[in-house]
């Protein structure tokens, strides 16, 4: 719970996000965020589980119910806190991304952390995007593929 404050006060600042508790989408995309910065050195603790949107954590939920309260006046150095995590990449991989997107993006990534160690190249492109088509069902199976694309582009996948 220590990391989650410094982060949320980076995506106020450096990505013009101001989490709101109480619209459904902010909490939607903040446990995407969560999700995605672990692939790039955000060491939150955080455990996600699949759900009909994508990864989820009852407890990363659990923590910013709890700092709403404290969100506003945390004065910390959150540069400092949040060492290791690569924001300059961070920031390019969300940036102008809707919650949809980010939905995708955290999907994919989950179903290609499952299957990164058993799987290579071609095999591990089609156990990635035919698992997260089953996940995102309701979702058009080209905007997977491009969103799969552009996590490989940005090198958050490799094959």
């Amino acid at each position: 719970m220590e990391k989650l404050l410094p982060f949320m006060k980076f995506l106020e600042k450096e990505a013009g996000f101001k989490f709101d508790i109480e619209k459904f989408e902010h909490r939607l995309m903040l446990q995407k965020y969560v999700f995605i910065s672990k692939f790039l050195g955000f060491n939150h603790g955080y455990l996600h589980s699949i759900y009909l949107r994508g990864p989820y954590s009852p407890a990363l939920a659990d923590d910013y119910y709890k700092l709403a309260d404290y969100y506003s006046s945390y004065k910390g150095d959150y540069k400092k806190e949040l060492e290791g995590f690569n924001t300059e990449k961070f920031l390019k991989v969300i940036e102008g991304k809707d919650a949809k997107w980010l939905e995708i993006a955290a999907t994919i990534l989950s179903v290609y952390d499952r299957y990164r160690k058993k799987f290579h190249g071609d095999e591990l492109i089609e156990k990635v995007i035919s698992t997260s088509c089953d996940i995102k069902s309701a979702t058009d199976v080209k905007k997977i593929h491009r969103v799969f694309e552009e996590l490989k582009r940005v090198g958050l996948i490799v094959v």
